[in-house]
Formats: C-alpha cells, structure tokens, sequence
C-alpha cells in the first residue's frame, strides 16, 4: 500500500523501466521446405485448455488488475492449421489471454518445429485481450512487473502455456483433413464504440461514418470499424465435407467486466467463441452438448486500439483514492496519506453490471457470426498458396528503421488509464495543488525531441524521488508478419491499433497487393493486433498529437503507424510460399525481468486426498456449494496437461444441467493453499428444481441434493 506522496512518484518511476537489465536474444528457426505434397487443402483444428490457477495477477488494468481467486469462463487456446495443395503450412492460434507475447511465441515455435513443420514465420498467436486473463509471461518487464497487482515474471507461466499451446497445435496436425473454405464479411453496429473520439477527429481528412451506419447511432459508434471478417471451414469427415470451425477478426476491446472483478473469465469474446461453436456442433450432431464444445472458433482481435464495448456506466467502478490515515488526523498531526478502496458494496454492483454487460453484447455479436457463417457456403480452394511475409524490426536501431524514435516513452496519459478503466492516478496532483498532466489529453505544451508533443514521465517526475529511467523494460523489437489465405491478406502486428491507423494500412496493403501482378487476386487486406509480441498502442500522427491515453501509449513517436504501414506493404508486395528469410528477420531481444517463483509447485505430502463436497445451500435464488479438490498448485509443470483446475458439473435428477464452463457459474477459491484447496460454487438455476453438485475426480463427489431456483435470470 502505498502512503505518502513520494511513495506514489517512486510507484509512478517504475513505469519507465528501472533496475537491472535482464535482456538476451530468444532464438527463432523458420518454417522448413515442405516435404509431403497432397494436392488438396487441408485443415486441422485443436484446442487446450489453458486456465491457470487462481493466484496470478489480472493483466490489463494495470495496477487496478486484481489477483485472481477463481474462474468464471475456463480459458483456451484454440488452434488450427491449414496446409495448402504444396504442403505450405500455416499455424493459427487465438488465446483467451490479455496480451500478446514474443517469448511466448517463440518458445511454441520451437516446440512444434519437428512435430508440425512450422516456424516462427509461418505461426500466429494472437490474443482476444480479455482484461480478466493472467500476466507474467511478456517479453517486457515493464509489463511483468506493472500489468497488474500481482508483479512479476513467471518462466513457468510461459512453460505451462507454451506446452498447453503446442498440444492444441499438434492436435490439430494430427486431424489434418481435406477441406473447403469460404471467406465473407458483414457490419456489427451498435456493441462498439471509439471510446477516444476528441483524438479520432483529429485525423485528416476527416474520420466519416460508412454509408450503412444506422442513423440513431451516436458519433462515436457510427465512426468504428464494424466489418466482422470470417474464414469458414468445411472438412472432410469420410462421408462428406462437415461444419467444423471458423476464424474471425471483429475489433472490440476485451474490458466488457469491471476491473473491480477477481475471477479469470473470457470476457465478451469467449461467449461469441462458444456462441458459435455449439451451433456448429448442432449442425454437426443434435446430440446434448457436451462439456467441451467439439467445434472451434478463433475469434482474433482487430485494429481495437480505441474501441470499447458499448459497457454502461454502471460497469465501470470506482478507483481507490487518497484519504488520510483517520487515526492521525487532528489539528497538529502531520498528514499521511493511504490508498483507500471503494466500498465492498460498490464492487459487487459494478462487478454485477459488467456482468450483464458482457452477457448481454457477447450474445449480440455472437448472434451476428452465426448468422454471417450460415451464409457462407464452402468451396474447393485447392488451387491456393498458403503465402507469407515475416520480419523481426529492431526498433531501437532508427538506421535500419526510419520515422521512429529510437528511445521508447510513455506519456502521462498512460498513467491514468483508458476511458475503459482507469488508474488511481487520474487527475492525481503533487500535494493537492500542482498538477501534473495526470488526464486524457494533456499534450506537452512545450514539444520538443522525437517523441514531440508526448508529456513524458521524464519531463515530470524528476529529481531524487526516481530511480534513473532506462529503456530496457520496453520491447526492443517486433515481430510482424502477413500471410494470404484465398483472397484475402492478413497484416499481423504485436500492438493495439487504432481505427484510422489500421484503415490506413489496410489501403497500403491492398495497394500492394493488386500491383504485385502474380498470384491470387486479393479482395480485401485486413489487421490483426495482439499478435506475436505487445508494444501498447499504436496511433496515427494526429492521435498522437492529443495524447489520450492511447497516443500517451505509442512508446515509438507519432511516426510509429506510418513506419508498421509502411511495413506491412513490403511484405504484402514479398509475399510468397518459399524464400528463405535472412537472418536478420529472426533475431530477437527480450527483457522480462527477473523471475519469480510464485507458480512453482509446493508439493503437499497428503497426495491421497479425494475430492469432496459438502452439503449445497441455497440463500434466494443462487445455490451455493463448498468443496475439497487437489492442490491449486498442480497447475504449474510443463506436462501440457490441463492440471488439477476442478471440473464440476451441477445435475437436476440426472441431467445435468450446467457445468463451470457455464457464464453462470462461479468458482471462488476459499483458501489458496490448503490442500486440498477448498472451493466455493456459486449458481442461480432459473427453473426450481433438486440439484446436486459432482465433483470430476478419482472417484467422483457428489453432493447431497438440495431446492433452489425458480426465478427468471436476465
């Protein structure tokens, strides 16, 4: 807790990276030449359950990002391959996970080189960005160490996923299957908004609402980009070409819950997931679902950079402020000062409203990609060429890399957090009188230097109360990388980029594209963030200029759009199949910062324990049930497995009725290192009923029965 005022501008100083440097290259093999040939395009799908244990710190609300003490959506990372008529192979995955990571991606790549024939040219990580998913595996230590309340470094984070990852990816390998594919697009109005519009209208020309925005839209949702593009795929089940699974990108912020939320969650984008994947499995087989759906959808993050959900007031809550300490308060006292939290109270309801927020936009938008993938009719496309571009940009090096800044900043605007969440330290003043830019839209009202109108932390928060700055703790370098599939290209960039910035490179990639004269014919060019690596936000020069907190974001300048455009064209002009990749577009440098420990296993010596349930009550209409099961901390190895996380089921007769992959049901851990750890099931059934709650283990547990429900639930 911090309680002083110095105190805060120490706080405030690590943001710019301080302490020792713990950079190293993280090496990178390409895509070896294909070896098996079938003639046909081919696709494969797999998925691992990647849901770490309560514990780890919420990434993406930065210091308002809680520790996480249970799970309400299990997360996942959904993968699949596509291997074209010559053998090329791509390797696509999505993660429910905050944030992008170069270390990450690199370490898959080189797990699944011999299994699956790819590289890290030819593989895509790309996150949804739900703010209520882990921290501790980035590539910068400014992020390991400030992404959220819990600090820190992990290697066993990164292990855990990696291996969680490559056994999606060789799953999918293995069901390699003939296939048929379909591309479409259509709008999505009205669930997203630009959630920094004095900054968007800055853009020369203009920013205009598309012909089709319906016209009792406020401003700000009629300026996004609406267009929700979808890859659907048919394969080959031995009878015929089947629904299997589809990949989409749709740009919305994953911050649908409050960041006053503990529980690990997919937030807006695993409902659309699973939204999806149940109807595809009813084409499939009108079976009873079951626990895991059997079809995928990989539903990637667009150029989000300043769009929100459209989340109510009542969603966002309240920050912790300063107060004195009441017990020195007094006419002589001196004055310390503590953070102090909103209200229990306040918490549940904007956790509450987040909630219904999320339900409510995931069901809308998931609506939206069933309807666009029934109208999407597969065809044979065996004539295509998995075709890609890739490059590692070393972005502190401006000879090779002009129009950027060769030394990283952040801007005050970044201190106080987006419109979607911000941080205690908006409007926050040194000793309650002089401001210190702690606001959206605080420009430097003296520009100088590179990073030009940008009120640096440095320009600031000087003197003996910081540590000497460095730029070690930001990302050095970014892995970008584009790739066709049918007529479309794919620009992949590890940032969050805005609206008018990826129109932009959009029209530079399709320019492109058409001069190339040789392959395909392209169709549309489209950008997905998050992607390989995270270096915040990247903005158009005129953005950058208003220094909301995505302009206070761009750690590379206001040229750092135009230089990722300019980018992203090259490589659509190179695209291809074949040529071998320099070494230079491989090398990577990495500073996540000195590992901690808090992941690592602590084995109990009671290994015989068996799961247990006590008996469910029920208090109005939410049934609630305690239970013993395994060690939290059996989550932590590299086994690739999905650990010991519970698997509950809730059963009316028997039938059951709900599971914990159910956004209705919570899981709270009561008690993080007792073993067995001790849970706390939390559901509101809408029809009254006996239930019974079960346990997965060896053997089962099953509780007694108990009535509850009857209430409608909205």
């Amino acid at each position: 807790m911090i309680r002083n005022h110095g105190a805060v501008l120490l706080a405030a100083g690590v943001l710019l990276g301080c302490g020792g440097s713990t950079r190293r290259a993280v090496p990178g093999q390409p895509s070896p030449k294909p070896t098996n040939a079938s003639g046909r395009l081919r696709a494969g799908f797999g998925r691992a359950d990647i849901t770490p244990p309560p514990g780890v710190g919420l990434a993406g609300n930065g210091p308002e990002g809680a520790m996480a003490m249970g799970q309400r959506l299990r997360l996942y990372a959904r993968a699949m391959i596509l291997e074209d008529a010559k053998g090329n192979r791509l390797g696509l995955v999505v993660a429910d996970i905050p944030l992008g990571s170069a270390l990450l991606h690199r370490r898959v790549a080189q797990l699944i080189l011999d299994s699956t024939h790819i590289g890290v040219d030819r593989l895509i990580i790309a996150a949804t960005h739900t703010h209520s998913g882990p921290s501790h595996y980035f590539e910068g230590k400014v992020y390991n160490e400030e992404g959220s309340s819990v600090p820190g470094y992990d290697t066993v984070m990164v292990d855990s996923l990696a291996r969680r990852i490559q056994g999606a990816l060789e799953g999918a390998a293995a069901n390699l299957a003939p296939a048929t594919i379909a591309w479409g697009s259509r709008a999505v109005w009205g669930y997203t908004r630009i959630r920094s519009l004095p900054a968007m209208i800055r853009n020369l020309p203009p920013p205009m609402a598309r012909p089709d925005a319906p016209a009792g839209l406020a401003r700000e949702y009629q300026l996004v980009d609406p267009e929700m593009s979808m890859l659907r795929v048919d394969q080959w089940d031995g009878s015929g070409f089947k629904p299997r699974g589809a990949f989409t990108i749709f740009a919305m912020h994953g911050t649908g819950n409050a960041s006053g939320t503990v529980l690990l969650d997919g937030d807006i984008h695993g409902l659309v997931e699973r939204r999806l994947e149940r109807h595809i499995d009813s084409l499939i087989d009108p079976r009873p679902w079951p626990f895991v759906p059997r079809s995928l959808h990989l539903f990637a993050n667009g150029t989000e950079g300043d769009v929100s959900p459209a989340w109510t007031p009542q969603s966002r809550c309240d920050t912790p402020t300063l107060a004195p300490l009441p017990f020195l308060e007094g006419a002589f006292a001196p004055t310390l000062w503590q953070w102090k939290p909103p209200s229990e109270r306040h918490i549940a309801a904007c956790v509450h409203a987040g909630r219904q927020g999320v339900d409510w936009i995931g069901e809308g938008v998931g609506r939206a990609a069933v309807e666009l993938y029934d109208g999407l009719d597969p065809k044979a496309a065996d004539d295509i060429e998995l075709s890609r571009a890739f490059v590692t940009l070393p972005l502190r090096d401006t000879v090779r890399v002009p129009g950027i800044c060769n030394t990283p900043a952040v801007g005050m605007g970044a201190l106080v957090g987006a419109d979607d969440a911000h941080t205690r330290m908006l409007g926050w003043s040194l000793f309650g009188v002089f401001a210190m830019g702690l606001d959206q839209g605080t420009p430097n009202p003296d520009p100088k230097g590179c990073q030009a109108g940008k009120h640096t932390l440095g320009d600031v928060l000087v003197g003996p109360l910081l540590v000497k700055p460095t730029a070690d703790g930001f990302p050095s370098h970014a892995q970008v990388t584009v790739f066709q599939i049918g007529n479309r290209v794919i620009g992949t960039l590890p940032g969050e980029v805005t609206t008018t910035a990826g129109r932009r490179m959009r029209d530079g990639m399709l320019a492109a594209a058409r001069s190339r004269g040789r392959g395909m014919p392209v169709d549309a060019a489209l950008i997905m963030g998050l992607t390989n690596g995270y270096l915040e936000y990247i903005t158009t020069a005129e953005e950058y200029t208003a220094q909301y907190y995505e302009g206070g974001s761009t750690l590379y300048g206001p040229g750092e759009a135009a230089m990722f455009g300019r980018t992203l064209a090259g490589l659509t002009a190179s695209l291809s199949a074949g040529d071998p990749l320099p070494p230079e577009a491989l090398l990577l440098m990495a500073d996540p910062g000195a590992p901690h420990g808090f992941l690592h296993p602590r084995r109990p010596k009671e290994r015989d324990a068996q799961p247990s349930v006590d008996p469910p009550t029920c208090r109005g209409d939410t049934l609630f049930a305690r239970f013993r099961y395994g060690a939290v901390q059996d989550w932590a190895d590299s086994t690739g497995s999905a650990g010991s996380l519970p698997r509950i089921a809730i059963l009316r007769d028997k039938t059951v009725v709900a599971w914990d992959d159910n956004p209705l049901v919570e899981l709270h851990l009561l008690h993080r290192r007792a073993y067995p750890a001790r849970w706390e099931l939390w559901w509101t059934p809408s029809v009254k009923g006996s239930y019974r709650v079960r346990v997965t283990g060896r053997p089962d547990a099953e509780s007694s029965a108990v009535e509850c429900g009857g209430m409608t639930v909205h």
